[in-house]
């Protein structure tokens, strides 16, 4: 596979995670509160704990109540569908529910079906964990400032940024059970967080971006020092299968 069909392929498998406004106008009914990616063709998005947690209430969880709730703002996952002419197509997809795993900031969530993807979703292959060293070239894909770009700039879709790994947590050589994230060095913004970390030699999937350093004196966030989730405690544990092999349940 070439660069740019791998490129292309982590484009289509990344998503923007939006809160859908059934009061808004119909030019963006919508904000883009984080990214994510799909790791399994029947529909598991993965994200960061906190890009979904801004949505109050939340749709029931996998290990919690499955009671109906009122919410304010309906969650999605937004694909890349291709430019068809000059057109640029995106399909919203529904999220059902949500598995969050423990000890991490990390979020599976589960999709209903879409006319769009009759044989699946797009996905990221997961990295093996024993190829992955500190210096290796990297990249995010996700949807920086979240909509403010569409705004500034007039585009919809998602970008990337390239940099490094500067560091395994909480060292390199450590066992993948005792792994607990990544440092890069790696440019990003809120709208970033939960997007795929990937190889930029293979466009394989190791982290989700979780945000980046603060300045202890000043607050404001450090260029270039950025943490990432890594994936695979969501396969170690099973959370992703199980949440597939639950029930739809419904309330979004």
């Amino acid at each position: 596979m070439s660069l740019s069909a791998i490129y292309d392929a982590v484009k289509r498998a990344t998503v923007a995670i939006i809160a859908v406004h059934s009061d808004r106008l119909p030019q963006r009914p919508f904000d883009i509160v984080g990214s994510g990616f799909c790791i399994h063709p029947s529909g598991a998005i993965v994200t960061c704990k906190h890009v979904f947690e801004v949505f109050v209430p939340t749709p029931p969880r996998v290990t919690g109540s499955t009671n109906q709730v009122s919410v304010t703002a309906i969650p999605q996952a937004l694909f890349y569908g291709g430019v068809h002419g000059t057109e640029i197509h995106m399909h919203p997809v529904s999220i059902v529910c949500a598995g969050m795993e423990n000890g991490f900031d990390l979020a599976v969530l589960k999709l209903s079906t879409h006319p769009a993807f009759p044989e699946g979703y797009p996905t990221l292959q997961v990295a093996d964990y024993s190829e992955l060293h500190e210096m290796m070239d990297v990249a995010t894909c996700g949807f920086p400032l979240g909509a403010v770009l569409q705004e500034q700039l007039g585009t919809i879709t998602s970008s990337f940024t390239k940099g490094t790994i500067s560091s395994i947590i909480p060292a390199q050589g450590i066992a993948r059970e005792y792994l607990r994230g990544f440092q890069l060095d790696l440019t990003a913004t809120n709208g970033n967080s939960g997007g795929p970390v990937f190889s930029l030699a293979t466009g394989q999937v190791f982290g989700a971006l979780q945000g980046g350093a603060v300045h202890p004196q000043t607050g404001h966030a450090i260029q270039g020092l950025t943490k990432a989730e890594p994936v695979y405690p969501l396969l170690d544990t099973g959370l992703i299968n199980k949440l597939l092999r639950g029930p739809q349940l419904s309330g979004v």
